[in-house]
């Protein structure tokens, strides 16, 4: 599964802890899928997050408010589900949209990464790379953070917001980015929607 990072993210420091990942397979996306993840190094409670509440993981968001936003659809969202046994799986949803694209993922069995969880959030809004801000996201989830990058240059817009949140046994994060020529994109406007997105999602999974 291809995962967007914006900024130091959790997964940084994941890369270089967990050793068990998944490779994800089945759905209708696009070939060539990078291995996923899936937290290790000890037994997981079951939370109240499981996989296979949606058969479909853009089942789990709502591209249609992006529309509503002013960016009309471009081709078929792509869609990658794993439903393990137990307490695991993931999913992820991508869609293109005329000068946006969004990315929702989400993955369960995290009820025993919250130091993982808590260190990259730490680490991230305390330092935020270059060209990015970084703030927490008070009443989503158990805990939650954005990161918003601007690396936009004369006409050309680029603006890429990222929330990372953390429930129970559930993470998520959802990517929203703007990108074009001559277009106007309300920086808080586009932070917002991938803060709404992430709630639609821990709404909808649980």
């Amino acid at each position: 599964m291809p995962w967007l990072v914006a900024g130091a993210s959790v997964l940084a420091l994941i890369a270089s802890a967990v050793v068990a990942v998944v490779v994800l397979t089945g759905g209708d996306g696009a070939g060539g899928s990078e291995p996923g993840y899936q937290p290790g190094g000890s037994l997981v409670k079951a939370g109240k997050y499981k996989p296979g509440k949606v058969t479909n993981a853009c089942d789990a968001v709502d591209l249609a408010a992006i529309v509503r936003l002013g960016y009309p659809a471009q081709g078929k969202p792509l869609h990658e589900e794993v439903n393990a046994a137990g307490t695991g799986g993931s999913l992820e949803c991508r869609a293109d949209f005329e000068n946006a694209s969004y990315t929702g993922q989400a993955d369960f069995g995290w009820g025993a990464d919250n130091d993982l969880f808590d260190a990259g959030r730490l680490s991230t809004v305390a330092t935020p790379p270059a060209n990015t801000t970084a703030k927490a996201i008070p009443g989503l989830g158990e805990t939650a953070y954005y990161t918003l990058e601007d690396i936009s240059s004369g006409p050309r817009t680029d603006i890429t917001a990222t929330v990372e949140a953390k429930d129970s046994n559930l993470f998520v994060r959802s990517t929203f980015r703007v990108t074009g020529f001559d277009i106007h994109a309300d920086r808080d406007a586009v932070r917002q929607a991938a803060e709404n997105q992430a709630r639609i999602m821990l709404d909808r999974l649980r």
